[in-house]
Formats: C-alpha cells, structure tokens, sequence
C-alpha cells in the first residue's frame, strides 16, 4: 500500500461544513463503490451511535466519521462502539482535514478520506468490509427515517400508492 504524503495545507472548515462537503462528495462521486443514493448527515435516533454521515445503496452502506482534531478522534476510539464487530457501516471511515489522521492510528479495517486546500477528498485508505456488525441499530436507522418521511405509525401500500 502506497501512502500518500501531502504538502497540501489543509483548509480550515469546521465539523459541520466538512459534514456537508462529505455528504455531497458521498451522492456524487463517480466511483459506484462509494456513490450512496441516499445519505443522512449527523443523523440522530435511539441507535447507540449518531453518525456524522450515513450513505445507502443497495445492499451496501458506509459510515463517514468527522474529524476535525485530533484530540477529537482520540477520543471516538474510545466509544464502546468502536470495538471490532460492533457499531454501523459495511464500510467505515474517517473523514478529515489533510494530514490530521495517519494511517497507522486507524482502527482494524478502517478506511480514511483526506479533505484538502483544493476543496478535494481523497481516498487515502479503502476500508474493508465489516462484516459483523450492528444491523439492530441499522435497522433502527432505517426505521427512523422512514418514521420521519412517512409521518405516524401506519400501513405504507405501495401498490394502490395510497396510505391506510
């Protein structure tokens, strides 16, 4: 694996600009592997965890934490949720200003996108695949949402496109 060193300065956004940028860069990438159709940012629900970015197609998704210090991601590799083979995402990322994250900190599996001067991510680290993982809490997610574009508790019948 080649790692990149950048003499690119990194611009200084904060927490929820880089969100955003990484929730637009996530819906329009070119690259199929990553593209999400839809993608929730600093989404909150009674799942345990509270993703920066949440990306779904299909029968793949992927988790993009924020970082926008480093003291910050210290402490993320703290959360309960970070142990292998627990927390959210197929595939699972950091996402931070250039340089602010190396390599060799991430955790087992973990990808990392760099965010620079040019306004550019790069994918610095693929992440592979988790496959053991919370799919309790996606699912309450998936039901969040859902909850919340389709109003109260009731009998969704796309069939005769007409609620019950």
């Amino acid at each position: 694996m080649t790692i990149r060193k950048s003499k690119e300065k990194p611009k200084i956004v904060s927490h929820r600009e880089l969100c955003e940028i990484g929730a637009k860069w996530l819906k329009n990438i070119k690259n199929h592997y990553f593209r999400s159709q839809y993608v929730l940012i600093e989404f909150c629900s009674t799942c345990g965890e509270s993703p920066d970015i949440f990306g779904l197609r299909g029968n793949h998704n992927i988790l993009i934490e924020v970082k926008v210090s480093h003291s910050d991601f210290i402490v993320d590799l703290k959360k309960e949720h970070r142990k292998e083979g627990q927390g959210i995402g197929l595939t699972r990322y950091y996402l931070c200003p250039t340089d602010l994250i190396k390599v060799n900190e991430l955790p087992n599996k973990w990808g990392l996108l760099y965010y620079n001067d040019n306004e550019k991510i790069t994918i610095i680290k693929k992440s592979e695949a988790f496959l053991e993982r919370d799919f309790q809490q996606e699912l309450i997610i998936m039901q969040s949402v859902i909850r919340r574009l389709a109003g109260k508790s009731r009998v969704l019948d796309f069939r005769k496109e007409k609620t019950l």
